[in-house]
């Protein structure tokens, strides 16, 4: 007899499965990313982290491009749709703010890395600039109550404003190596908004 103490079990042993084990695995893809990059992602190392089998893995996604694509994917919920704070600069903020501290992590620094690299599929670059277009939404509506308010400059395309923001803390994270939260931050916000608002 044992003395009921053997080695842990495994997220995917037994039941329940589905949304612990992928949110395990999605969260196991970006701390290996943020450690090792994508040329070195190692499956075993995803699993073994995720305390899952192999299969488990290999069984949603077949290969580590698509690993990366889902684990790209499966952050739509860390920007959610901006709040209305009554003025066109804090609305800008509020959106920019959640973008900067996610790239500032190591994991998204790293999501970044892969999106852009160049190693980067096809299917990871496409999924990338998919969710770009789509953090658009967001300063649409930031735009439209902007327009209510007599505050919108019409010569200002909005989704011109969201790939500024986006490139421009990508540069700073990536090629410069420097922190885009705080007072730079601020300072970016500034000059969009010097830009989106109307003339005064």
């Amino acid at each position: 007899m044992g003395d009921g103490q053997g080695a842990p079990s495994r997220r995917d042993a037994g039941r329940p499965r589905g949304a612990p084990v992928v949110a395990a695995i999605l969260a196991a893809v970006r701390a290996e990313l943020a450690e090792s990059g994508f040329d070195k992602l190692s499956v075993d190392r995803v699993a073994h982290r995720a305390e899952v089998n192999k299969t488990s893995v290999y069984r949603r996604w077949p290969t580590k491009e698509a690993l990366v694509a889902a684990a790209m994917d499966g952050l739509r919920s860390e920007f959610a749709d901006s709040p209305d704070t009554g003025n066109l600069r804090d609305d800008l903020h509020a959106l920019a703010e959640p973008i900067a501290e996610f790239l500032s992590r190591p994991e998204g620094a790293a999501l970044a890395r892969a999106a852009i690299g160049s190693g980067a599929t096809s299917d990871i670059a496409s999924l990338a600039a998919r969710r770009m277009s789509e953090q658009a939404t967001p300063v649409f509506a930031i735009a439209e109550r902007a327009r209510r308010r007599g505050e919108w400059n019409e010569d200002t395309d909005p989704q011109q404003v969201v790939f500024s923001l986006v490139g421009a803390i990508m540069h700073r994270v990536l090629l410069e190596h420097a922190d885009p939260t705080g007072p730079w931050l601020d300072s970016l916000v500034d000059l969009l908004h010097r830009g989106a608002a109307v003339p005064r």
